[in-house]
């Protein structure tokens, strides 16, 4: 009985102290950052060749990426294709694709705005396509 007194004390003290050793101005951050709403946007990667027409049948490139401005992060695609990027959030980026042997995508750079999503939810950013 005295055992067990002794450590349902130690235990309660010890619980205490971890919450004690918090600082106070760490709990209002994660509050705020569990509140901060950010725009996730829907990208898809349209290829085009030079002359405007649109890119069809095989190709090949080995998928697109989109790479933050800001933070520098590179994003894969979401789709099996490799065309479609999902949840990406708002913010500037530069979209592009891996070069296959004889051919590759001009980067694009783009501000993600709302007044650009379409109607299936998508904003369509256009690469254009070359082949040597």
């Amino acid at each position: 009985m005295r055992k067990t007194l002794i450590f349902s004390v130690l235990s309660l003290l010890f619980v205490t102290q971890i919450y004690a050793a918090t600082p106070a101005n760490e709990i209002p951050a994660k509050v705020a950052e569990q509140n901060n709403v950010t725009t996730a946007y829907n990208v898809r990667i349209k290829l085009v060749r030079t002359d405007g027409s649109p890119v069809t049948g095989s190709i090949g490139l080995r998928g697109c990426w989109a790479r933050n401005e800001q933070s520098g992060v590179v994003y894969e695609p979401t789709d099996r294709e490799g065309y479609e990027f999902e949840g990406l959030p708002g913010g500037t980026y530069t979209f592009g694709a891996y070069p296959g042997n004889w051919e590759g995508a001009v980067p694009k750079t783009v501000t993600l705005d709302p007044s650009q999503v379409g109607a299936d939810g998508f904003i369509e950013v256009t690469l254009v396509y070359w082949v040597e």
